[in-house]
C-alpha cells in the first residue's frame, strides 16, 4: 500500500490542482499526508477542509516555519504504509505517475527505492524568462536511471529505507535536502529501479526576480551541505575576472599611465565576455528555432544574474553551514562524499 507524502506553504491553487490530478491517478494511493509550513493565503484552511473526491484517507499536519526537509520527516513519519512515494505542490502529473513510480515497489519486494523522471514543457511556461531559463538548460529534466539523483518531486521508497538513511538532513536552512537524501540513498542500497518516462512536470517562475531567487536558495542548500565547492569556485571566479579586468581598465585608464596597460585589461574583459557570450549562441538559436527571436540582451543578462546570484548562495551557504550544518555535513563524510 502507498503513501503519497508532500509539502506546501502558501499555494492554495497548488493544493486544488494536486488533489484534481492525484485523484485521476490510474492508481490511487492509499493516503495522502500534507505538512503545512504555517501558510497564511488561506492554503492551511482549505486543506482542513478538503474533502477527498476518491476514497482515501487525507492527513494533514501544520508545524509553523519548519523547512522542507523537517516537512517530508514529519509527513513520511505519520504515512501509515511502508511504500512512501513522493513530490512537490506546484508540479503538473500524467495520470500514470504514480502508478509507474510505484509499480516497481509493489512488484518486486526486493526492491527499496525507484527513481522517478521530471521535465518542463516548452507548452506550460508562462513567461519570457522562463523561456530563456528553458533555451539556456535545453530543456531542463531529468530521465531517470537506477543511479539519478532523483528530486523528491518524482521519488518512491520503502519507509524502512528513509529510516535506515536517518531521514532528510534537517539542518539544510532552504534547499538541497532532496539531493542529500538521494546521495545517502544510493550509498546506503544498491537495489534501485528507476521510472525513466517523465510524467511529472515542473513549472518554472515567472519573473527574472524569482529565477534569482530561487537559484540563490537552491546553491544556498549546496553550499550549507558542503559539496559544489568546484562550482563556487570556478562560477565565482570566473565573474571575479570579468569585474576586476574591467574595473583596473577603467582606472588605469582614467588616473595611471601608460594607456596601452589600461587597454590591455579592456581587451582582456572584452575577450572572457565574448568567450562567454560564444557560449550562448546554442542558446539563442534554440530560441530561434522555439519562434522566439531576438532575445539576446535577455539570455545575456539572465546568464549573469542567475550565476551571480548562484555564487552568492552558495557562499553564503557554505560559511553558515560551517556552524549551522554540521551534522549533515558529517553525514555525507561518512558516506566519502567530496565537496566536487
Amino acid at each position: 500500500m502507498i503513501s503519497l507524502v508532500t509539502t506546501v506553504l502558501n499555494d492554495q491553487q497548488g493544493c486544488a490542482a494536486f488533489f484534481t490530478q492525484m485523484e485521476a491517478q490510474t492508481y490511487l494511493p492509499d493516503e495522502i499526508v500534507i505538512v503545512d509550513a504555517g501558510s497564511k493565503d488561506g492554503t492551511w484552511e482549505f486543506l482542513q477542509n478538503y474533502q477527498p473526491k476518491k476514497p482515501y484517507p487525507l492527513q494533514v499536519t501544520q508545524e509553523i516555519g519548519c523547512n522542507v526537509a523537517r516537512g517530508r520527516n514529519l509527513a513520511i513519519a505519520q504515512a501509515q504504509h511502508e511504500i512512501i512515494v513522493s513530490t512537490d505542490i506546484g508540479c503538473m502529473w500524467e495520470s500514470q505517475w504514480l502508478e509507474e513510480l510505484a509499480r516497481p515497489l509493489l512488484e518486486n519486494k526486493q526492491l527499496e527505492a525507484v527513481m522517478g523522471s521530471w521535465q518542463v514543457r516548452w507548452e506550460d511556461l508562462k513567461s519570457d524568462w522562463a523561456k530563456i531559463e528553458y533555451a539556456l538548460l535545453d530543456g531542463p529534466k531529468l530521465i531517470a536511471t537506477p543511479k539519478s539523483h532523483a528530486s523528491s518531486r518524482a521519488i518512491a521508497y520503502r519507509k524502512s529505507l528513509w529510516e535506515k538513511i536517518g531521514g532528510y538532513p534537517e539542518d539544510l536552512t532552504l534547499a538541497g535536502d532532496d539531493m542529500l537524501f538521494a546521495l545517502l540513498l544510493h550509498e546506503t542500497t544498491d537495489r534501485v529501479a528507476c521510472a525513466p518516462i517523465p510524467r511529472c512536470y515542473w513549472e518554472r517562475p515567472v519573473t527574472l526576480k524569482s529565477f534569482c531567487k530561487e537559484t540563490r536558495r537552491n546553491f544556498r542548500g549546496g553550499g550549507e551541505a558542503g559539496i559544489w565547492l568546484k562550482y563556487g569556485f570556478l562560477v565565482g571566479g570566473k565573474l571575479l575576472l570579468e569585474v576586476l579586468l574591467l574595473l583596473i581598465g577603467l582606472v588605469w585608464l582614467l588616473f595611471a599611465s601608460p594607456v596601452w596597460v589600461g587597454a590591455l585589461f579592456l581587451s582582456g574583459f572584452l575577450f572572457v565576455v565574448g568567450l562567454r557570450v560564444l557560449r550562448l549562441v546554442p542558446a539563442m538559436q534554440r530560441l530561434n528555432a522555439y519562434g522566439y527571436p531576438g532575445g539576446w540582451l535577455r539570455i545575456v543578462l539572465f546568464e549573469y544574474l542567475t550565476k551571480f546570484w548562484s555564487v552568492v548562495g552558495y557562499w553564503e551557504g557554505f560559511l553558515a553551514g560551517i556552524k549551522h550544518c554540521q551534522k549533515g555535513r558529517e553525514r555525507l563524510r561518512s558516506i566519502q562524499v567530496k565537496p566536487v
